[in-house]
């Protein structure tokens, strides 16, 4: 989802050697388009907070799509990559959400046209033996609006998902794949419904649709663990990626 780029309120992440202390880790990786191969220009983008603080880092990768940050360690409300320039137009983002960056680490990731937005996980700690991921799939296609009658009331829908069946959604733990069980649509409330036409009823708030997929949990050691899901449009064969970190305890329960 696209944000006001204010430059000046970035903090560039180029420090000197004696400005890095010890709870400053660095980050990199490569940035890569859907068919593996290296972008040639691209954004990299660090939000302790919320969205753009004082507090947020701003890279860009070389022409190889490689970055290196220098962040302080802790909790990350976002991470997300795009090409700044080409959002909205030909390519989307790459999301992180409630990322804990304690330690250096690599960080790889994709981005093509589609997005997956606020992504959260959960396990199962009793029903099943199963994690779950949330997101909202959207993709670069003309907002389609409607009216929808759910939970006895009328709402608005404002549409611009790909094309997805069971092969679309692929889930992975620490880059090991997951088995997907099942996926369902909800539907999420969003602020407003700018753009919907006029004989589309807004009363009762405009809504985007969203994923619930669940996957077959796999046994995994006590710690963090990095949850990603890459959507696959079934018709294009387009892509979008996204990742959030959760924990595990040693009962292979996850919180």
């Amino acid at each position: 989802m696209k944000k006001l780029i204010i430059g000046s309120i970035f903090v560039i992440a180029t420090l000197a050697p004696n400005a890095v202390s010890a709870d400053t880790i660095t980050i990199s990786g490569t940035i890569t388009d859907k068919e593996g191969q290296p972008v040639s220009k691209c954004d990299v983008f660090f939000n302790k907070e919320a969205w753009i603080t004082d507090d947020s880092v701003h890279v860009q990768c070389d022409k190889n799509g490689r970055y290196s940050a220098e962040i302080k360690a802790g909790h990350y409300n976002s991470f997300y990559v795009c090409d700044e320039e080409e959002y909205g137009k030909t390519a989307l983002e790459f999301w992180g959400w409630n990322l804990n960056f304690t330690k250096n680490q690599t960080l790889d990731a994709a981005f093509d046209t589609l997005e997956v937005y606020s992504l959260s996980t959960w396990a199962s700690n009793g029903g099943s033996n199963s994690v779950f991921g949330s997101f909202r799939p959207m993709s670069l296609k003309k907002p389609v609006y409607r009216n929808l009658e759910l939970n006895g009331k009328t709402i608005a829908v404002m549409d611009i998902t790909p094309s997805v069946d069971m092969h679309s959604i692929a889930g992975s733990i620490d880059d090991t794949p997951l088995k997907l069980v099942n996926y369902n649509w909800t539907y999420e409330k969003v602020a407003n419904c700018s753009g919907a036409p006029d004989d589309i009823s807004t009363e009762n708030g405009c809504y985007m649709p969203m994923i619930i997929a669940q996957f077959e949990k796999p046994q995994m050691a006590a710690g963090q663990h990095t949850f990603k899901i890459r959507l696959t449009d079934a018709e294009t064969g387009n892509i979008g990626e996204g990742i959030t970190h959760f924990t595990s305890n040693s009962k292979n329960l996850g919180f």
